[in-house]
């Protein structure tokens, strides 16, 4: 059994972590401040787990004098972020504050804490175009909004907090998460849960542009094996992707949800295809995704009811 630190431990991806670590036993601390996590999330495992709210900016006030509940983590998932490409456009300050600021507090505390791994999960939205799919770690990242330049910017301070503290590194790039728990409140919402809602209300799902996009989708069991896996990476630092290793239309995706669609405007800042090249991950932690899009898509009705 590991003390285990989960930063944004009440959120979609966390709360699904947070369960699993505790199915094994480990002993949990979650920081959080429900600025879009839920604290219904840990509904579950709440008398299991240490929690400590507040956003992770003001964690920082935690670095002067390291509370002795902390001391002794063995490793620290830092999963705290404001998402969302539009989020970031409409509020690049704000959201560099929380994803670029807040991870270096993340690092500083491991760094004073002397974890024994750090795992950060970015997202595929640093590659940015490419000129040629699957999207492999090795391809030099192209950002092409605010969101992906801090997600990036989140992968640098790992690196050097890596080379520099001799701090042991893993990095998940994610690729389109979903499932249960996705957030639903706010106006920054993933494409499930707007048809979601839409199609609850009896209106056309909206489709920006032709509709021709692809996009690669994880469905949420399949990254938290991923997850669960950083923490036995050998090597000091590395980088991973975690997705579904294939890539669909958007317009096929909408196809699942058998309602009426209209089409609105092309968003910019935006990747027009994406798909993960996921044999580094298959190779060295063992893992592939056993969901495939249609069964996910099938759980995701299932558990919202439609």
């Amino acid at each position: 059994m590991s003390k285990i630190i989960v930063i944004g431990g009440a959120g979609f991806i966390g709360s699904h972590l947070v369960d699993a670590l505790l199915d094994l036993k480990h002993q949990l601390i979650v920081i959080d401040d429900f600025s879009t996590g839920k604290k219904e999330n840990l509904r579950k495992s709440s008398s299991r787990i240490l929690l400590i709210r507040e956003p992770i900016l003001l964690t920082s006030g935690l670095l002067n004098k390291i509370p002795l509940t902390l001391k002794g983590a063995d490793c620290i998932y830092h999963l705290a972020a404001l998402p969302r490409i539009e989020r970031s456009i409409d509020d690049p300050l704000g959201t560099h504050r929380a994803n670029v600021e807040g991870t270096l507090v993340a690092l500083e505390l491991a760094r004073k804490l002397g974890v024994k791994r750090f795992i950060y999960t970015s997202s595929s939205s640093v590659y940015g175009i490419q000129k040629r799919l699957p999207l492999k770690e090795s391809f030099i990242p192209n950002p092409q909004n605010p969101y992906a330049y801090q997600k990036l910017m989140g992968e640098y301070y790992c690196q050097l907090y890596s080379q520099i503290y001799n701090l042991p590194v893993t990095i998940f790039r994610l690729f389109n998460v979903y499932g249960p728990r996705m957030i639903s409140k706010g106006s920054y919402k993933l494409v499930f849960i707007k048809w979601l809602e839409q199609k609850k209300k009896n209106i056309p799902l909206s489709i920006y542009g032709s509709g021709e996009q692809t996009r690669d989708f994880t469905y949420i069991s399949d990254a938290i094996d991923g997850l669960m896996r950083g923490r036995a990476v050998k090597e000091h630092f590395d980088i991973f992707n975690l997705g579904g290793g294939s890539q669909i239309s958007i317009e096929n995706l909408a196809k699942f949800f058998n309602h009426p669609t209209i089409y609105l405007p092309e968003r910019l800042h935006e990747e027009k295809f994406k798909e993960a090249d996921i044999s580094k991950a298959k190779r060295i932690l063992a893992w592939k995704p056993s969901i495939s899009i249609s069964e996910g898509v099938g759980k995701f009705m299932d558990y919202y009811g439609i």
